[in-house]
């Protein structure tokens, strides 16, 4: 589940939650493991920043995961990572 995830991640785009939770049919707390998971295994990072809702001109780019007080960006080793699973 969590290399799913990454995948998602690696798509591309900034990610609610709402909606991972929807295409991974998991419940918020579950997912939110699973960004920390991610992030201690050093595939994610936290942003240190408030997402406003204004991606057009955000500086996190383009893979990311918004969330209720989060932000979570791609790691070069996740991106690495998502490559070789899609490969």
């Amino acid at each position: 589940m969590l290399e799913t995830l990454l995948r998602l991640v690696a798509e591309g785009g900034v990610h609610s939650y709402d909606d991972l939770t929807r295409r991974l049919s998991i419940s918020l707390p579950f997912l939110e493991a699973m960004l920390e998971d991610l992030s201690r295994l050093g595939y994610l990072r936290p942003v240190h920043a408030r997402c406003e809702g204004h991606c057009t001109a955000c500086a996190v780019g383009g893979c990311s995961v918004s969330g209720p007080g989060h932000l979570w960006s791609l790691t070069e080793k996740g991106a690495n990572a998502a490559a070789k699973l899609s490969a």
